[in-house]
């Protein structure tokens, strides 16, 4: 098949039909498959935007409806400042549950984020969920006297949605797997048990060890750091921390669960200038009622009434809604775009590594590209627009940032 794409495009050029040959021959250099052929455009807020990735059954119907929020009232913990729900195990009701958070982005089937590292702070993980079987490089708790067994289930939902594997079964619960499911998950506790609060110290000391075992020129850096919790107070040792660090590495923060509420709803680190604000919004595109509002705000990536891997058994799913769980949904998706720009060249990927630079090629997949507001950011995210480029276009266009 390789073969035969170097002829056409071959053929194509020939006849001066250079755009054309260069993304057959994209094909055949990348294994890549051609361009989704069902029409793929742009919808106003409001509206279905994606073509579902999840499944139908043998009758063709649609998935059950999504879960419901069990809480909509955001508490004052700083875990629940960015995640409205509580843990609850839905894969053993009558109905499976359905992910449109993930079928909602549309992305090229072989990516997969194989090669990428990802760190997710926060409860832990479920270590014994089958979701996770090979897909967590290293676990390790930075809470005195605690291993890195999640409990609060805050944690194993992140990962899921980043990157949790598909599993034996898992597909009559619904569950195809997060969205860089190959990526290499470094799990970094920082929630105490029975807590809602994350640890601050915990905190610095996790970033700590990224930036010394982890960092750029380490065997195996970190090239996403995803963080569901914040706080509306400055701390100043997290945020040096988080700043420094933010020179080689892509920092995704929840932008918090207060609306309109404050005067500044947006916490800390996901107000800082050299990290991504991901905001949530509903099936239907629009912006969350929870999700936080603000100047600073990014992106939208789904958020509302999702579904994920949870604690509680070995297949355990549950709902929930809150910017805890768009964030993943993000650094998935950044795992995947760098992973496809290593295939495509080493120094397109170097320059992806800098927030300033996904910052851009994030805005190639954004709904409202001509235009920043405070409830929506720059828009939900649509991989395919970004995907569908050619790699000579886009090295051209990573050249000029």
């Amino acid at each position: 098949a390789a073969a035969s794409y170097k002829k056409l495009s071959e053929a194509l050029e020939t006849l001066g039909e250079r755009g054309a040959a260069e993304k057959i021959r994209n094909i055949a250099i990348l294994g890549l498959r051609p361009p989704m052929q069902q029409p793929f455009v742009r919808a106003p807020f409001g509206t279905s935007l994606y073509p579902l990735r999840g499944v139908v059954d043998e009758k063709g119907q649609k998935p059950p409806s999504q879960p419901q929020p069990i809480d909509s009232t955001p508490s004052e913990g700083l875990i629940s400042d960015c995640s409205l729900s509580r843990w609850e195990d839905v894969s053993k009701e009558g109905q499976p549950p359905t992910f449109w958070n993930l079928d909602s982005l549309s992305w090229p089937l072989q990516l997969n984020g194989e090669g990428i590292v990802i760190a997710i702070l926060d409860s832990g993980i479920n270590q014994n969920h089958l979701a996770f079987t090979q897909q967590v490089y290293l676990a390790q708790s930075f809470i005195s006297g605690e291993s890195v067994e999640d409990t609060l289930g805050h944690g194993t939902m992140c990962a899921g949605i980043a990157c949790g594997a598909r599993f034996e079964g898992s597909e009559k619960l619904n569950w195809f797997g997060g969205i860089a499911p190959r990526a290499k998950l470094l799990v970094c506790k920082v929630v105490p048990k029975g807590s809602n609060d994350y640890n601050p110290t915990a905190v610095c000391e996790a970033l700590d060890y990224i930036k010394n075992n982890h960092g750029l020129n380490s065997e195996l850096p970190v090239n996403v750091i995803s963080l569901s919790f914040g706080s509306h107070k400055y701390d100043r040792e997290i945020c040096d921390r988080v700043n420094a660090l933010a020179t080689d590495v892509i920092f995704v923060c929840a932008a918090s669960n207060y609306g309109s509420q404050r005067d500044q709803p947006i916490a800390y680190p996901a107000l800082l200038g050299n990290v991504l604000c991901i905001g949530s919004h509903s099936s239907c595109g629009k912006a969350s009622s929870f999700s936080a509002v603000g100047r600073d705000i990014d992106f939208l990536a789904p958020g509302e009434n999702v579904c994920a891997p949870s604690v509680g058994g070995p297949q355990a799913l549950s709902p929930g809604s809150g910017t805890s769980y768009s964030t993943p949904a993000v650094a998935g998706l950044i795992c995947l775009v760098l992973q496809y720009l290593k295939y495509l060249s080493p120094t397109l990927y170097h320059c992806a590594c800098k927030v300033a630079v996904m910052m851009e090629i994030l805005l190639k997949m954004a709904t409202c590209q001509g235009g920043h507001s405070e409830e929506h950011g720059y828009g939900c995210l649509v991989p395919k627009e970004f995907f569908d480029i050619i790699p000579a276009e886009i090295e051209r266009f990573i050249g000029k940032i």
